[in-house]
């Protein structure tokens, strides 16, 4: 029996960068972040491991955290958008356009789709909103058109 020898995927730290900035509630997910680790970090270390502020604490921290971590990074020529709890990462060679759309029933609210080869819309959590309590990363419409452009100068470097 021969063994076919697969290639091994790089271990090479690659540095992300983001291109956006923090979410709008980003000052508030910074106070979170600060005030539940102080939180669990004192839990543990007075060795109450079952105190029953901790489990919340440790939720909070985790939702402010990935609050805090939302927007848009690229990573070499990978594009991750990352989001609540979960991230897409998409190949900027599979993107076809990045376009600026309103949402749908939200007056005043517009976000960034990217447009895959393959016709799939992928809106994001970066836009134009008036309300400042607004989850998203909220840039000024002049900031979303110039990260557009900036998008898609990566996008045609890529191929």
């Amino acid at each position: 029996m021969t063994r076919q020898n697969a290639p091994v995927p790089s271990v090479a730290l690659r540095r992300s960068k983001r291109l956006t900035p923090l979410p709008a509630l980003g000052p508030l997910y910074l106070v979170g972040v600060a005030i539940c680790g102080t939180l669990v970090v004192e839990a543990l270390v007075d060795g109450r491991y079952a105190d029953p502020m901790l489990i919340p604490s440790v939720v909070l921290l985790i939702a402010a955290y990935a609050g805090l971590r939302q927007g848009v990074y690229l990573v070499g020529d990978q594009l991750i958008l990352r989001f609540g709890l979960g991230r897409t990462v998409v190949a900027l060679s599979r993107v076809r356009e990045f376009t600026i759309r309103p949402r749908p029933g939200r007056a005043g609210k517009r976000l960034l789709h990217l447009e895959l080869l393959d016709g799939t819309q992928v809106p994001t959590s970066v836009g134009v909103s008036r309300n400042l309590f607004s989850p998203v990363v909220r840039l000024p419409f002049e900031k979303l058109v110039a990260l557009v452009e900036q998008l898609d100068v990566h996008r045609r470097q890529s191929h």
